[in-house]
């Protein structure tokens, strides 16, 4: 290894490998010889030696890349390009065409030059930086302005590309005419758990429904309104129950030859009238299929709005229903009432992301005195507090520069996205550690501004490689179909492009400032106290013999370490492991669960929960209603119009799945009578009846079925008096959401095969199962490309197939076993976690990142002393980073919501998986494969023994002492690159 030698006033002095570490006066490494030379360069890279020209310039060009490299650095210390302990040889080197120069050293030297010029800078003009950057987050954080928080989780979270989506905005199309649609879903149960149809239940249900009904008012701008007033010609969806129970209370009625209360379709007085998506588990007499039993009764409040007024009076009901039934859950003796709606699941959405605001400041508090804590040093000059405190400010000031650019672009924000504060505070802080250890290694002997520079050129691609990874893998959720997820990503990658900047400019001017008060001798505490100079000697007394006793533990730990990973059981002993752990990860991934539903965005506290479990565990499973909406209905009057539509009807009536002809609702089924009746007996459609039909009380209830165009096209029979109707039936035995999506499909298929009418199957929760669609294909596909990217970043900054193999292997193990533990820690694969496996993607590489780059870079080659180098360098500020991380996260554990609780359980495995296979896996991986950073040149046999080169500043001459060593121009040896003593 080629070190610096700073031994007197006058030279620069170099070795050539093997004497390891640089040398002093006291043990230089001087070879004695009988012959000794000089050799000096010509600007364009000739050799002279004793002063006469021993290679013409062919000679020199012809020289491989590797030789011209070790040219390079002969020729830089000759024209007085290697400074005094700098090590910045790349300051003045002279340029070798950049094909025929290794990548490594490409890599390698162009990130260094271009981070040190930086540094140099930046250290240049601290404050301005300092100043500027905290005037950028002030001026962007003022689009705060423009906030405006939207949820919806049907917009949200169901894929854009998705079937359901698409069925939704065409349900939506049709209301709209109309106005907007309204639902509110009241759940009643025996508190007992049995079943509801006993006297005293049956009668406290009725209550509860009238009082729903009619008597639950709420107030707006002075005004009084029940259901019954707005509910308009939706009033009757709730009918159905009300009927039911009455008929079922009358022993007498139920008697009655006109009245079968049968299910799924119970038959009062000539009137069919569908109950599956009222009455649920339902218990039948064997032999009269007579309703006996039913344990969950539900109650569906429908209507339509069509201006603010009467969308704030709706707003405010659903509200004073949910109150209701908290506090008849609470009082009532006899039956549990639980309610949702559209409108309080946004609700709760939003509150879940609320609760995780406040204990921002609290993980701000504990990063902070975790961060400080871990810089302070004994000595009062050195120790790093306020710099570690500015350091955690960098991310807080890339969240609000972030945010604010993006609210100035009008975009909106989401409740999820209110995680995104915690994984930048993570992020930003894992950065500050590296800076303060790049810091702590540079040359005190240095001036500040070159050990600023020093600092880094060490440190920069470091959090390069970091930062990269992080903005790669959110990047690319980007562009997945799913707008939660997009717009998650949107901030998450601008935060991280900021957390960037702010760390290279902003905390890059406070480690100057900071360099400054230390030239100083200010105090590190109390910058405006300078303490006093102290002799060496007193220095090294008072160093305590815990501090002497920690410093001797460490170093044999790592020793220890190193001999581990190259014992050939530890390999062994690896495979096994390995084997089990991918086994394991495996299985789980096969049997991990798709889809999310609404409870999972709630707190554990919610009180929709009780209700979204039943729908989840109950009501979804026993059935449910498909609407068929008929949007191109044609000339209704043509004679083999009617018959086809019946036909049509008929196959949706008898698809696999379907309850059949008992739980159809068509309006045409009882307009046609109604028209008979008007005709004299012909059921011939006729278009002029429509309006006279809707406007009755009994049939009013079907006005919301059809989309009905101006009424004097009714009377002249045009056909553009129906735009467009919809028709529904029911739907059983979808038990899981795997055969509701199988249902699903198969309608959608049969739509299809009627392009002429442009039909579009809907039912209300298709958005669930049509995750099974879209969640699984777009996580392989953003996987894929975040691995790929992954991939690519590893193979620039450690151009070595020895690093590069291993280094992705390793961040695919990780994240197999990321997606695998999952499954054992109760979190299935939806739009939340795929959120959360893009960051683990991220989150993976920089553990495996840096500990590649720390092993790849430098010129050591002994691979014991490699590794040790290796994990020396970066093993410590790894395990800082992961703590910081995992404590940054850990408060989001006190939120009992799925939505929080999948990041905290995500970091948890990323960090320890990732620290395991960074810090125990790969070095065992490394240790066991040979590793060769540049190709030797195989023409060359001979053993070079330890060369000294004596550089002297003024004269720019270079003396050799050699023996055995050939210097002729075609039998250089490889000498390492000047700047690899940074580690």
């Amino acid at each position: 290894m080629l070190g610096m030698m700073n031994c007197n006033n006058d030279a620069v002095e170099f070795y050539a490998a093997p004497v390891r570490g640089p040398t002093c006066e006291s043990d230089k490494v001087f070879v004695e010889h009988k012959q000794r030379q000089k050799v000096s360069y010509t600007e364009d890279g000739r050799k002279m030696i004793d002063g006469k020209l021993v290679e013409n310039l062919e000679q020199t060009k012809a020289l491989t890349p590797q030789q011209r490299w070790n040219r390079l650095i002969l020729v830089s210390a000759a024209a007085g390009g290697i400074k005094k302990n700098s090590g910045n040889a790349h300051e003045t080197l002279i340029q070798i065409p950049m094909q025929q120069r290794p990548i490594g050293v490409i890599v390698e030297e162009l990130t260094a030059r271009f981070f040190h010029g930086i540094g140099l800078w930046i250290a240049d003009r601290p404050w301005i930086c300092l100043i500027s950057w905290f005037l950028v987050a002030v001026i962007l954080g003022a689009g705060a302005k423009n906030f405006r928080e939207v949820n919806n989780v049907r917009d949200h979270f169901s894929a854009e590309d998705s079937p359901s989506r698409y069925e939704f905005a065409v349900a939506l199309e049709f209301f709209k005419q109309l106005g907007s649609p309204f639902h509110v879903v009241v759940a009643m149960q025996a508190k007992d758990g049995e079943s509801l149809l006993r006297p005293k239940y049956i009668d406290r249900a009725l209550e509860i429904e009238d009082y729903l009904q009619y008597k639950l008012k709420v107030e707006h701008e002075g005004v009084q309104y029940a259901y019954s007033d707005f509910c308009g010609a939706q009033c009757e969806t709730s009918d159905a129950v009300n009927i039911f129970l009455t008929m079922f209370r009358d022993v007498q009625h139920r008697k009655k030859a006109n009245v079968k209360l049968t299910f799924p379709s119970m038959d009062v007085f000539g009137n069919h009238i569908y109950l599956a998506n009222n009455i649920f588990q339902v218990t039948l007499n064997n032999r009269s299929n007579l309703v006996e039993g039913s344990k969950l009764i539900v109650i569906n409040f429908h209507a339509i709005y069509s201006n603010k007024t009467m969308e704030k009076v709706m707003n405010k009901w659903e509200h004073a229903v949910l109150d209701y039934a908290l506090s008849t859950t609470a009082n009532d003796p006899y039956i549990k009432l639980v309610t949702t709606s559209e409108g309080l699941v946004s609700e709760e959405v939003r509150r879940t992301g609320i609760q995780a605001v406040p204990l921002m400041s609290i993980t701000f508090l504990v990063i902070v005195v975790f961060t400080m804590g871990t810089s302070l040093k004994r000595d009062p000059i050195a120790s790093k507090p306020w710099e570690a405190f500015l350091g955690v400010l960098c991310p807080i000031f890339s969240l609000i520069a972030s945010f604010g650019f993006l609210f100035w672009l009008d975009f909106e924000f989401l409740p999820i996205v209110t995680v995104v504060p915690f994984l930048i505070l993570a992020i930003g802080v894992d950065d500050v550690f590296i800076f303060l250890h790049c810091w702590a290694r540079t040359d005190k002997s240095l001036t500040t501004r070159e050990r600023v520079g020093d600092m880094l050129a060490d440190a920069g691609p470091s959090i390069t490689i970091s930062s990269l990874t992080n903005l790669l893998s959110f990047a690319i959720g980007i562009f997945t179909p799913t707008p939660a997820i997009r717009i998650f990503c949107i901030f998450t990658t601008t935060a991280v492009i900021f957390d960037y900047l702010y760390q290279i400019f902003f905390f890059t001017a406070v480690i100057m400032i900071g360099g400054i008060r230390e030239e100083k001798r200010l105090n590190a505490y109390v910058p405006c106290i300078v303490v006093p100079e102290r002799k060496m000697s007193e220095e090294s007394e008072s160093v305590p013999t815990w501090k002497k006793k920690m410093d001797k533990f460490g170093s044999r730990f790592v020793d220890y370490w190193v001999d581990f990973c190259l014992n050939k059981f530890a390999r062994i002993g690896l495979v096994v492991l390995m084997l089990a752990y991918w086994t394991f990860s495996i299985y789980g991934v096969l049997q991990i669960k798709v889809g999310l539903t609404s409870e999972k965005l709630f707190l554990d506290d919610s009180p929709l929960l009780d209700l979204v479990k039943l729908q989840t565990n109950i009501i979804f499973k026993e059935g449910g209603q498909m609407a068929v909406f008929v949007n191109n209905p044609g000339n209704l009057s043509e004679p083999n119009k009617i018959p086809h539509l019946m036909r049509l009807l008929e196959r949706f009536e008898h698809a696999p799945g379907s309850v059949g002809p008992s739980s159809t609702q068509m309006w045409l089924n009882t307009y046609l009578p109604f028209v008979g009746l008007q005709n004299r007996g012909s059921v011939d459609f006729k278009y002029k009846y429509l309006p006279e039909f809707f406007s009755l009380s009994e049939y009013h209830r079907w006005s919301h079925y059809v989309s009905l165009g101006d009424h004097n096209d009714c009377l002249a029979e045009k056909p553009s008096c129906v735009h467009k109707f919809f028709f529904s039936t029911g739907f059983r035995n979808a038990i899981s959401w795997n055969d509701r999506l199988n249902l699903i499909q198969n309608w959608r298929r049969l739509v299809l095969e009627y392009p002429e009418l442009n039909l579009t199957a809907y039912e209300d929760f298709s958005m669930y199962s049509d995750q099974l669609l879209t969640i699984p294909p777009s996580t392989q596909q953003t996987v894929f490309f975040a691995l790929l990217c992954m991939t690519l970043v590893l193979i620039v900054f450690t151009p070595n197939i020895s690093t590069v193999i291993p280094g992705v292997c390793a961040v695919m193990s990780i994240n197999l076993g990321v997606f695998g533990l999952l499954y054992y820690w109760d979190i299935d694969l939806d739009p939340i976690s795929m959120a959360t496996i893009l960051m683990a993607i991220g989150f993976s590489v920089d553990f495996i990142a840096h500990i590649s780059f720390h092993y790849y870079k430098g010129e050591i080659i002994d691979q014991k002393e490699r590794l040790r180098h290796a994990l020396c360098s970066i093993a410590w500020p790894m395990v800082q980073a992961g703590l910081s991380t995992i404590l940054s996260l850990l408060v989001l554990a006190t939120i009992h919501a799925y939505m929080v609780q999948v990041f905290v359980k995500v970091v948890t495995l990323v960090i320890g998986l990732g620290m395991l296979h960074g810090l125990l896996i790969l070095p065992i991986v490394y240790a066991a494969l040979p590793f060769k950073k540049f190709n030797e040149n195989s023409g060359s046999t001979s053993k070079v023994s330890p060369i000294v080169f004596s550089v002297t500043a003024k004269q720019h001459d270079i003396e050799i002492n050699a023996s055995d060593a050939d210097i002729s121009a075609d039998k250089e040896e490889n000498h390492p690159r000047p700047d690899s003593n940074r580690g």
